[in-house]
């Protein structure tokens, strides 16, 4: 009998100890967050959107000078079944925020809103497999909760569209990878310079006659990502990718513009070859630590604009540091990563 509670006392004491450590262990991972060079070059800008009506803010872009006064226009989704929506902002407070919702084809999309991007006259919004486009004057003019038709949508042939931009004339359409639960085409799995592997695409989409005012028939170039993108920003001197999924901390991962280089190789899309750019160790400028859950990101007057979705109410219970406002990095800083 004693040497069965002597057992029984050891068994206890370990059980308590893994606990008392696996506790320890989550009060140092939850309340010991820290993001030093984050905090430095970063700012809280205008607050995000919709959070406190259901939204699970995806996407950001900037917006041409418009008569209305809104300079941002920030995506994403409700619950199951609810409209999805695209909110316009003023960054100046000066005139109200507003959402829109998005018909296609008659129906209201309560689809997956991903990422959002602006030409001069058409808001593009990643949903799901499409590429939806609207208006932009209309998507302006809207009333507050109004719905708007769409022009038309494209497929890219992405199993999802998860982020998109427009920089300079080209639409910027990219996947979201991670193993297990979000998979990419096998063909999309590349081996970069230093034996690492690359799992993603985006492909640019240049001036055409098709909707939007693209050639949607092929792209005219691809890039080859890592991993859990969920933004990317082109910019004069370089190409920024948000890189998050769940609790861990976000990366905002900072490459030279390859794009004005020789390509790696070529990609096949439909049957037209396209040339094909690699994002790598090669070209890597470094890596900014950032809080969890960073989406997409815009450029605008030499700083990184960077939405979360921290605060949301699918995931805020859950998350260690919620981010109520749009956070904004110099691009300076990103050049200095080393």
């Amino acid at each position: 009998m004693e040497k069965k509670r002597k057992k029984l006392f050891i068994a206890l004491g370990c059980v308590g100890g893994v606990l008392l450590a696996l506790a320890v262990f989550l009060l140092v991972w939850y309340f010991g967050a820290s993001y030093p060079k984050f905090y430095e070059t970063g700012r809280d800008e205008f607050e995000i959107p919709g959070l406190n009506e259901g939204l699970c803010p995806q996407g950001i872009c900037t917006l041409p000078d418009n008569d209305m006064g809104y300079d941002f226009a920030v995506s994403g989704y409700l619950a199951k079944e609810e409209p999805s929506r695209i909110y316009f902002v003023d960054e100046d407070g000066k005139a109200k925020t507003k959402y829109i919702e998005v018909v296609l084809n008659g129906q209201t999309e309560t689809t997956h809103f991903g990422g959002v991007a602006c030409s001069d006259d058409t808001v593009f919004v990643a949903s799901e497999k499409n590429i939806v486009c609207l208006p932009l004057r209309e998507a302006l003019n809207a009333k507050n909760g109004g719905a708007v038709n769409a022009s038309g949508a494209f497929a890219t042939g992405f199993r999802s569209n998860a982020f998109c931009q427009y920089y300079e004339n080209m639409l910027y359409v990219g996947e979201f990878y991670r193993p297990g639960n979000y998979e990419t085409d096998e063909s999309h799995h590349m081996k970069t310079a230093d034996g690492s592997m690359n799992y993603a695409l985006v492909y640019g989409y240049g001036a055409g006659e098709g909707v939007g005012g693209l050639n949607t028939e092929a792209p005219e170039l691809a890039i080859s990502v890592r991993e859990q993108v969920q933004g990317i920003a082109v910019y004069d001197g370089g190409i920024a990718l948000s890189c998050s999924y769940g609790l861990p901390d976000s990366g905002i991962w900072a490459y030279e513009n390859v794009l004005g280089g020789e390509a790696s190789g070529s990609f096949d899309v439909n049957g037209v070859s396209v040339p094909l750019y690699m994002l790598d160790s090669s070209n890597c400028k470094g890596v900014l630590s950032a809080p969890c859950m960073s989406e997409e990101i815009a450029v605008k007057n030499g700083r990184l604009y960077i939405l979360f979705e921290s605060l949301s109410d699918k995931y805020k219970l859950f998350t260690r540091t919620r981010m109520s406002h749009v956070q904004s990095v110099s691009l300076a800083a990103l050049e200095e990563l080393g």
